[in-house]
């Protein structure tokens, strides 16, 4: 079973891209990061309701709150590309099941329900493989931590008709191939990739050899380097 801290999305004809999704304890700790900064945020707020001379004090006061709760958050993700204070100082970020940058609309539908995600949001992470609370199931994002940008394989040739995709799936596997401890998943994954290639290219794998691990025979046939 794959570590659930580096739990994979599915990508390339079932291949997974590895995410390094951020689990219940980092999420949580940055989530009180930021009620911390919101609660003196807010404290601000209700003190300059309470000096307002009109009869409209509470209603501005109760509603400015719901709006800071909402709006930081939202606000935050949609300005610092899917992070906030909390989640920038634990080095986690909001990403797309793909791991790409979600759209503002995305990132305003997972807080839409954050006040119901107080109440279950910790049960539905803690269950789910992929530490999702309800928010990021309806706006279809994840959690994850970030990366420092690493040097990994570089394709020398690739089959006519791949794209982003394809590519990102089979780099994404090459650079992580020697750390994955299951060597039965490492074999599966390989030989679906080498099935595509048989598929789109099949005079690739012609050139590349013959070889007992079909890793090296998806590395011969892309003619894989370093970058």
């Amino acid at each position: 079973m794959a570590d659930i801290g580096r739990e994979s999305i599915l990508g390339l004809d079932n291949i997974r891209l590895d995410l390094p999704v951020a689990g219940l304890g980092s999420r949580s700790l940055s989530a009180f990061l930021d009620y911390v900064v919101l609660a003196l945020i807010g404290l601000l707020w209700v003190v300059l309701c309470l000096f307002l001379p009109s009869s409209w004090a509470p209603v501005l006061m109760l509603g400015g709150l719901f709006l800071l709760d909402w709006g930081y958050f939202a606000g935050s993700e949609i300005a610092m590309g899917g992070r906030t204070l909390g989640k920038k100082a634990l080095g986690i970020r909001v990403v797309t099941a793909e791991g790409g940058t979600p759209a503002p609309g995305a990132l305003l539908i997972r807080n839409l329900v954050r006040t119901l995600d107080l109440v279950v949001g910790v049960v539905m992470m803690a269950i789910d493989p992929l530490s999702r609370r309800l928010g990021d199931r309806l706006a279809g994002t994840l959690v994850i931590h970030d990366r420092r940008p690493e040097t990994g394989p570089v394709l020398g040739r690739v089959p006519p008709g791949w794209g982003a995709r394809e590519l990102a799936a089979v780099e994404s596997f090459l650079a992580r191939a020697h750390t994955l401890e299951d060597s039965g998943l490492r074999r599966e994954m390989a030989e679906r990739i080498l099935e595509r290639i048989r598929r789109d290219a099949p005079e690739m794998l012609a050139g590349a050899g013959e070889s007992a691990d079909p890793v090296e025979a998806i590395r011969r046939a892309l003619q894989v380097g370093e970058a």
